[in-house]
């Protein structure tokens, strides 16, 4: 790369790497949200705007449509009403009511010969062709029914002598002197008339299902039954009640108590394809089709793959066979599964409700194509943050990059490598003596990171780690200072696993194995103790193990950084009232007062890690720490064989939970006599060296270190 351009690029990453960039990246990231929350603010306003115009749009519709239902319902209850009003028909009705009504066994042929029916058929029939041409064409019969709905004259014999199936309360306002127009009912002896069915788009189905208007008849003093006009469904029923809709957007339809559709759907040939009403050309929606949700758009599924039947109403229908009046702007599935928006009203009355329902894919569709081009804005403004977060983040390895390989960063008599471990403490670097070429671990406290008390933690953690020289504690090489103020500490690298990704990735382990690990975690703290220092944070995660100079499954106890000297008198760094130490790990003690933590809370936090180890879990199960820390000051943990539901050894169990007791006076003495406790149990030194090699070398897969030099050393004692 030329010089020229190496040296733009680094003055970017320069400037990338300054304290400006970051503070650009916190405008940038708090203008970004601030763009974002102002989109999802419009988004919302849209919405509801959205909202507030399709419920004005399908209440407006509806009502047109019950408007005109109306219409036409009053010209029907008109119509039949003057008919039976002329005197000449209402007395011939009267004596053939009056006449034939008492006689129970009716016989079709006595009542087609008698000359007053065929009288007022004839002057019925002169009616129909004066009469106005819109309830001519609705009109497929007539009928004369006695008050228990008994047909005692029409013009279609197959009717005689049979009951006419009314609705419910049909009857009774009859007797009450009411016009009425019945709700759509299905009649099985009324048969279609073919030709009317060729020369019209009824279907032969559908001509099963009849309205009746209905005129009572009376001589000022009984009833004695009515004048039913019999009318098609499919005719003005239906249409009144679509009229105002238009068939590429909404739907306006009836539907009983029960969900049953009365009137005809606009996408029969939909419903036929799928599967929910009978696949024949003549086939109709009127009392065919139940309006209950499927579960699935069945338009995209194809074809009914289970019956629609046991499937509970839609939204709407549930709402207003409750007899509610409402809409849903919001969007739910109707009969054929399809998301739409609502507006419905339940006529009591007249026993059936009315809705209007319109597909959210096609009023909605503004409102999609704004909420994906808000929800692009964001994800752009999301990814160019993250971009520009990652040069700022990151630009430390670009600029190693585009530096020459020889050039690294050094501190003090040491080189640094990549980083291996960061946390509140600071990073921790591999690395390596300019000298010795030794390879190290370089625990580094960066200047922009520095405060005096975490100067001074770190101080303290590095001298008083560095008084330790036990095999199983980690070993302190140097430390120093650079002139820039940074802060550093060499310790020995090591490869393996922490007793946290032991857990995590293999699980629980065996009691010998156990026993091992924790007798080098006593061997490490007894020594501490010795000292006077107290590690405070013992736990899975600051305990290593590894394998290395011919030994496998050795221990090295990490992080003295909350060490506490108990040595002498002196300042608390940590204030008595925060939380030093991991919830799940810390004694009671040291939950109700930091600064009270003493030796018998690290055997707490040991008995804690060889819990964690016996049974591949935490001894209370995870939460908020404040849950945990009340669950330390509170709960007794359960057996280990308990939790995990497996025989253990009692002992090794006993030992364990004797180092969890809440009072401290009950837990052993001290890290050495826990340590003899353990080794009296019975599976102490079932755990071999060679036991540890092949887990080593042959479960073990994580960072592999060269097993040839790790098992040179054995080579001879097993000659």
């Amino acid at each position: 790369m030329p010089n020229s351009t190496r040296s733009r690029l680094q003055t970017i990453l320069d400037w990338l790497r300054g304290r400006s960039a970051r503070r650009v990246l916190i405008g940038t990231v708090l203008v970004s949200i601030l763009i974002a929350v102002a989109l999802l603010g419009l988004l919302s306003s849209f919405r509801s705007s959205m909202h507030h115009l399709t419920r004005q749009s399908v209440r407006s519709i509806l009502n047109s449509n019950l408007v005109a239902f109306e219409t036409w319902r009053n010209d029907c209850e008109t119509g039949v009403k003057q008919w039976i009003e002329d005197e000449t028909r209402r007395t011939l009705a009267v004596d053939i009511l009056d006449r034939y009504s008492r006689i129970r066994n009716l016989a079709p042929d006595l009542l087609q010969m008698d000359p007053e029916i065929q009288a007022l058929g004839q002057s019925l029939s002169e009616e129909n062709e004066t009469s106005e041409p819109t309830l001519a064409t609705d009109r497929i019969g007539w009928a004369i029914i006695d008050v228990q709905s008994r047909v005692i004259a029409s013009d279609h014999d197959e009717l005689l002598c049979t009951p006419l199936d009314l609705p419910p309360n049909a009857t009774k306002q009859i007797i009450a002197r009411k016009t009425i127009v019945t709700r759509p009912f299905e009649s099985v002896v009324l048969k279609p008339d073919q030709k009317r069915l060729e020369n019209s788009q009824v279907l032969a189905e559908s001509s099963q299902a009849i309205v009746a208007a209905l005129a009572p008849i009376d001589d000022g003093s009984r009833v004695f039954g009515a004048v039913a006009w019999l009318l098609d469904p499919r005719d003005g029923f239906s249409r009144m009640l679509s009229v105002s809709d238009d068939a590429r957007m909404s739907e306006t339809y009836a539907f009983d108590r029960r969900g049953v559709m009365l009137s005809e759907s606009h996408y029969r040939d939909q419903l036929r394809a799928i599967g929910l009403i009978n696949p024949s050309p003549t086939s109709s929606c009127i009392l065919h089709l139940e309006v209950r949700d499927p579960g699935v758009d069945l338009t995209e599924v194809g074809k009914l793959t289970k019956a629609v039947l046991g499937q509970p109403l839609t939204f709407m229908a549930d709402q207003a066979t409750r007899g509610a009046t409402g809409d849903n702007v919001v969007g739910y599935r109707d009969y054929r599964g399809v998301e739409v928006v609502g507006a419905w009203r339940w006529l009591p009355e007249d026993g059936f409700g009315v809705t209007t329902e319109i597909e959210t894919a096609t009023i909605y569709r503004p409102l999609r194509n704004l909420r994906w081009l808000v929800y692009a804005l964001i994800g752009f403004l999301a990814a160019a943050n993250v971009g520009f977060a990652g040069l700022v983040f990151w630009c430390d390895r670009l600029t190693r990059r585009l530096q020459p390989e020889h050039i690294v960063r050094r501190l003090g008599r040491y080189s640094l490598g990549r980083m291996i471990g960061r946390g509140a403490m600071g990073s921790v670097y591999s690395g390596a003596h300019e000298m010795l070429k030794r390879e190290v671990a370089i625990k580094v406290l960066e200047r922009d990171e520095l405060t005096t008390t975490m100067a001074k933690r770190f101080a303290r953690e590095v001298q008083l780690t560095a008084r330790l020289r036990h095999p199983n504690t980690i070993a302190i090489y140097d430390y120093g200072r650079t002139d820039d103020g940074t802060f550093f500490y060499v310790m020995e690298y090591l490869e393996g696993i922490s007793l946290q990704e032991l857990i995590d990735d293999y699980g629980r382990q065996p009691a010998d194995r156990v026993i091992a690990i924790l007798l080098q975690i006593c061997g490490s703290l007894a020594e501490a103790h010795y000292r006077g220092i107290v590690h405070r944070d013992i736990k899975p995660a600051n305990v290593f193990l590894t394998a290395q100079a011919g030994v496998f499954d050795m221990v090295k106890v990490l992080d003295f950084g909350l060490v506490k000297d108990i040595s002498q008198n002196t300042v608390e760094i940590t204030q008595s009232e925060s939380i030093t130490g991991t919830p799940m790990y810390m004694s009671p003690e040291s939950v109700r007062d930091p600064s009270s933590a003493d030796a018998r809370s690290d055997l707490y936090a040991v008995g804690a890690v060889g819990y964690a180890l016996l049974t591949g879990g935490t001894m209370f199960d995870s939460g908020p720490s404040v849950d945990i820390c009340l669950k330390q000051l509170n709960e007794e943990p359960m057996r280990p064989s308990d939790r995990i539901g497996v025989p253990l050894a009692d002992d090794l169990q006993n030992v364990i939970l004797s180092c969890l007791r809440k009072d401290a006076a009950q837990r052993p003495v001290s890290m050495d006599e826990l340590a003899d406790t353990l080794r009296h149990c019975r599976d102490h030194n079932g755990w071999s060296s060679v036991d540890a090699m092949r887990w080593w070398t042959d479960v073990f897969d994580g960072e592999r270190v060269d097993h040839r030099k790790l098992t040179s050393k054995l080579t001879p004692s097993e000659g």
